[in-house]
């Protein structure tokens, strides 16, 4: 078969561990060309669409000729734009979905190091290159190891014998994704139909462990206002009989704990139990960066604690001035923003009527709270028993040379993984990507290991090689 051909044939394994090392120095620049790109999903700066359509342009050269932008439209509004592939070989081969995301979080860049948006590299303590952006680990990272497996097998060859789906979108971070309502309420829809859904938004327990993500916690989240007065009065002429709206919220919010334990205080919530591994405390503590004179909370082992039971806490306040512009007023209307995270067999629904009826009751002095639910999402918990999991199981232990893969769970949660599953009911959904503790993922300094990058994306090419057909496609 003459090197032109349309034809792919069957890669050997050695060959495609050379192909994505010979890559690494191209996609760690694509990784930091992208960190360039300020694509906060709140507030885009150039707007997503861009991003978007540099990230189409950069599949379109990988072989992936039906790459491009769209949006989706679902009851009211209109998702981010979506970069999406449908590339058919055959009828009769495997379909695989790949998924990741490139909307990023804000960044305070005053707890920042480096500059966010400026990619820089540096070397750690174990020698291996970093790169420091945000973005850089969740989940661009997740990008470019797809982008860097389809090259990698496709080479200078013609077409990948496998049917590949590709979904990429950029609101992930907002906790309201357009793409995760319309594939629940329309989970037939033929775009997102796969045998294998691979979606690179998880990460290894640390550094150089392959990982299998195997559970996720679901979400809810809700705004909660509390409103006591018409307008701003004197505290030292009108305090006393009336509350405080942000004292009374302070109460409610402190009910949301138990006192002694920390445990979450909504009765009814579920728990969920798995073999995952364990968690030590002084890693865990490493690695949150919690202060030596901090206690831990919660009833339970770290692990269980982190996946397996919900967590709850405030994310945002208003109501009262700063420090700065402080009044002797009295607040007439406060609000919070509540996120409570929620084991993997929790249902959303059931939860958030949980939560607004204790908020109700803890309610004190007779006052009546509003709470509106702004962000749901279920939990997920992985099949063992699919039928590629020997072969997603030793595509990681080939990658990293290792004689274990771990089976974890994410605190996390990424309610499109539901939906996926969901529409997907026969289908294996892998989730793993190039995050580890050290990258800081959401914080200050976010990073990815270069090394992570490289056996990650090679992870993913031997995956992509197991299951594509051993006959060679012939292009139409």
């Amino acid at each position: 078969m003459s090197p032109d051909s349309p034809m792919t044939m069957v890669l050997p394994e050695q060959q495609v561990r050379e192909r994505v090392h010979r890559l690494v120095p191209e996609l760690w620049g694509t990784l930091a060309d992208l960190v360039r790109h300020r694509s906060v999903a709140a507030n885009p700066d150039p707007p997503l669409a861009v991003t978007a359509q540099t990230i189409a342009e950069l599949f379109q050269r990988a072989g992936l000729s039906s790459a491009r932008v769209e949006t989706i439209t679902h009851g009211d509004r209109t998702s981010a734009p979506l970069v999406l592939a449908d590339e058919v070989a055959h009828a009769g081969v495997t379909t695989v979905l790949l998924y990741g995301h490139y909307d990023v979080q804000p960044a305070d860049i005053t707890q920042w190091t480096t500059k966010p948006f400026e990619p820089i590299e540096k070397m750690d303590e174990h020698h291996d290159m970093r790169l420091y952006g945000r973005g850089a680990a969740d989940d661009k990272s997740g990008v470019v190891m797809h982008l860097g497996a389809i090259k990698a097998l496709r080479g200078d060859r013609g077409q990948i014998p496998l049917n590949i789906k590709l979904v990429l979108e950029g609101e992930e971070e907002s906790g309201t994704s357009v793409l995760e309502q319309h594939l629940a309420a329309n989970p037939d829809d033929p775009r997102f139909k796969a045998d294998l859904v691979i979606i690179a938004d998880t990460g290894n327990v640390e550094r150089g462990a392959p990982t299998l993500t195997e559970t996720l916690r679901g979400i809810i989240a809700a705004d909660v206002v509390v409103e006591t007065l018409s307008t701003k009065v004197h505290s030292g002429m009108y305090g006393g009989p009336v509350p405080d709206a942000f004292m009374a919220l302070v109460q409610i919010l402190a009910s949301l704990q138990d006192p002694k334990t920390g445990d979450v205080a909504i009765p009814g919530l579920t728990q969920y139990d798995h073999t995952w591994p364990t968690v030590s405390e002084a890693t865990y503590r490493r690695d949150a960066g919690v202060l030596p004179a901090t206690s831990l909370i919660g009833s339970g082992t770290i692990a269980k604690l982190l996946y397996g039971k919900p967590s709850i806490n405030v994310v945002g306040l208003s109501g009262l001035p700063l420090v700065s512009g402080a009044q002797n007023v009295l607040c007439p209307k406060a609000k919070a923003k509540i996120s409570m995270r929620l084991a993997p067999n929790q249902d959303p629904d059931e939860a958030y009527a949980l939560l607004e009826s204790h908020i109700m009751s803890a309610a004190p002095w007779g006052l009546k709270p509003s709470v509106k639910r702004t962000a749901s999402g279920s939990g997920f918990i992985a099949s063992t028993t699919g039928e590629h999991s020997r072969v997603i199981e030793r595509a990681l232990l080939e990658a990293y040379h290792a004689s274990t893969v771990a089976k974890a769970g994410q605190g996390g949660s990424i309610p499109l993984v539901s939906a996926f599953q969901a529409a997907n009911p026969e289908a294996d959904i892998v989730l793993w990507g190039c995050e580890e503790p050290v990258a800081h993922a959401h914080g200050a300094d976010e990073s990815v290991s270069q090394s992570e990058l490289e056996h990650m994306t090679l992870a993913e090419a031997l995956l992509l090689q197991s299951v594509m057909s051993p006959i060679p496609i012939q292009s139409s």
